[in-house]
């Protein structure tokens, strides 16, 4: 299974995140910090940091979500019953 085009779709879709979510995706999952560490870094509260992890994640779902790449992707899992509809 070829993943490279679907990295390199998730590295597209990314670059199309404002500065600000990408460093939160960024330093959430490269850096592994906690929510008061990022909520420190961004000089918010950890329930705001919170509030912004959720904002960009979704940010970066609705971009994916019209990735042709990343469509694809999910359809062809989809088809393949990677998926348990139990």
């Amino acid at each position: 299974e070829e993943l490279q085009p679907f990295r390199e779709a998730v590295a597209e879709c990314m670059e199309q995140l404002g500065e600000q979510d990408r460093y939160i995706i960024d330093s959430i999952n490269s850096e592994r910090v906690t929510l008061q560490v990022l909520g420190d870094r961004l000089g918010v509260s950890r329930m705001h940091a919170s509030r912004l992890r959720d904002a960009a994640y979704a940010n970066l779902k609705g971009i994916m979500l019209s990735n042709p790449t990343i469509l694809k992707r999910l359809t062809e899992r989809t088809s393949l019953g990677d998926y348990d509809d139990e």
